[in-house]
């Protein structure tokens, strides 16, 4: 016979990760944000059922681990590329990845719930615990600040304009504490959160009327240039002359007027280059422009392997360069090689080498720009270096690696919402999609669909002022996190045993 506790224990558990599967609806691209609210609630009254750090320990931790697991699935797509014996493999990182970030979560969550009592204490202990261990995941072991709570608000760009003044950790942390506001049994605090959001929503949208973007001048014409191309087929020998030429007619469409700058995706020529290449002076006055090319591409230099983004110029002269910093585990470097061997999706053994960090590039004709590949530009308050201020944001990516999953959709979410943040149009252009541009509020001007095969002619939107989050950065979040956990230590101690399910 079952005892009871031991059943409440495993429906506890099984409760927790409907939760945190459930908490995924309100990630990009539904936005189902009421889902989140439901979400919370729910773990907020388990874990005021609880007894002892280790049964919220492993409450919060079957949470998280259904959060992480049901929105990074995605992942496992790209073990498919390789084939066998590779794609055997896609299950595991998605669980060993979802176990370390459940990690993050489940630990402060742990805490908050062993030292504060039922209550308000309790849920403003909770939000702090998710929204401190959303802030972690993205700064330790190298960071993976994907699937954040913040970007519940993707569908909703009233509300995600509070990250222009805290960043989607501060809009994350807010949302969080909205939603632990309606696990209490008090009418006020429902209709309190429900005139916070409203009041977001208002002054998101009076921000966004604002005439700064309508009335500036047109900036440069750029043509953002998507082959499609399927990434099993990209590196297949033989087929790189046959991408280029696609590319290029992809570029000169029949009556279009002629763009200051022509923009390929990341690693679009399928073939690891010296920077010296003919091939690559050849480009430069070869793709139909006034100003030159902007394209991904690796490079093999005597130093090391490079996933660059290189501006040539009419004249085939490589005017400007980034090497990408911030690389893919697994993907481009394996950590503890000495350990795991050559486990790597890309094509090649070698590890590519990081270069030395954020690079604003400078190109006659456009704005200077900051250059980020891939998902370097998922990094909130790491998208712009040091120095003068750029006039726009250029991500490159292919995410031909996660088929027509929700992965590349939330990178394309995550990526735009660094606008929000610096105040700076965003150019995206993506192999297999999703491409477009955001202004600076984040609005999509236009954009080429996943799987669709094309051109976006854009005009480049202007920059808007440094928002105080371009400013301040987490500061402010950090701040309004610490006084919260400091108020919940004073006032919302507990005092005694809860009763264990």
């Amino acid at each position: 016979m079952i005892r009871r506790t031991a059943l409440g224990g495993w429906f506890r558990i099984v409760a927790a990760a409907v939760a945190g599967a459930l908490a995924t609806l309100a990630l990009p691209p539904l936005g189902a944000v009421p889902v989140l609210a439901v979400a919370v609630v729910i773990l907020v009254r388990l874990l005021d059922r609880v007894e002892g750090f280790r049964s919220a320990a492993s409450t919060g931790f079957a949470f998280a681990l259904a959060y992480f697991a049901a929105g990074l699935y995605w992942v496992a797509w790209s073990f498919l590329v390789p084939g066998p014996p590779v794609a055997y493999y896609g299950p595991a990182a998605v669980l060993l990845l979802s176990v370390l970030l459940a990690c993050f979560l489940a630990l402060p969550v742990a805490v908050a719930a062993v030292v504060t009592s039922p209550g308000t204490a309790r849920a403003f202990g909770v939000a702090a615990a998710l929204a401190l261990g959303d802030w972690l995941r993205g700064h330790l072991l190298t960071g993976f600040p994907w699937n954040l709570f913040g970007y519940s608000w993707s569908q909703i760009p009233g509300v995600e304009q509070i990250a222009s003044v805290v960043g989607v950790y501060g809009l994350g942390f807010a949302t969080l504490i909205v939603c632990a506001l309606f696990s209490m049994r008090n009418w006020r605090a429902w209709a309190g959160a429900c005139l916070a959001v409203a009041l977001a929503a208002a002054w998101g949208h009076w921000r966004m009327s604002a005439p700064a973007i309508r009335d500036a001048p047109e900036g440069p014409l750029l043509r953002l240039v998507q082959p499609n191309v399927p990434q099993r087929e990209k590196w297949l020998p033989g087929n790189r002359e046959e991408i280029l030429r696609g590319m290029i007619a992809l570029g000169e469409p029949e009556g279009a007027p002629l763009p200051d700058a022509v923009i390929w995706p990341e690693t679009a020529v399928p073939s690891m280059l010296t920077p010296e290449s003919e091939l690559l002076r050849a480009l430069g006055g070869r793709v139909a422009s006034r100003d030159g090319l902007i394209l991904g591409i690796p490079l093999r230099e005597r130093d090391g392997r490079f996933n660059s983004i290189a501006a040539i110029d009419r004249e085939g002269r490589t005017v400007a360069r980034h090497d990408k910093a911030h690389l893919v585990p697994f993907g481009e470097y394996v950590p503890l090689r000495r350990f795991l061997g050559p486990l790597k999706l890309t094509t090649g053994r070698r590890d590519f080498t990081p270069g030395s960090g954020l690079t604003t590039m400078t190109m006659d004709g456009i704005p200077p720009f900051s250059a980020l590949v891939c998902y370097e530009v998922i990094f909130p308050g790491e998208v712009v270096g040091p120095g003068d201020r750029p006039g726009w944001l250029l991500n490159l990516t292919n995410d031909a690696w996660y088929g027509e999953t929700v992965g590349p959709h939330q990178h394309f979410e995550n990526a735009r919402m660094r606008s929000v943040e610096t105040g700076l149009p965003l150019v995206r252009v993506a192999n297999t999609g999703i491409s477009g541009v955001a202004d600076g509020l984040g609005r999509v001007v236009d954009r080429l669909e996943l799987g669709q095969r094309g051109h976006l002619d854009i005009r480049l939107p202007p920059a808007l002022p440094p928002p105080p989050y371009a400013r301040l950065g987490d500061w402010p979040f950090l701040g309004a996190l610490l006084a919260t956990i400091l108020s919940v230590l004073a006032f919302g101690r507990r005092r005694g045993p809860s009763k264990n399910v």
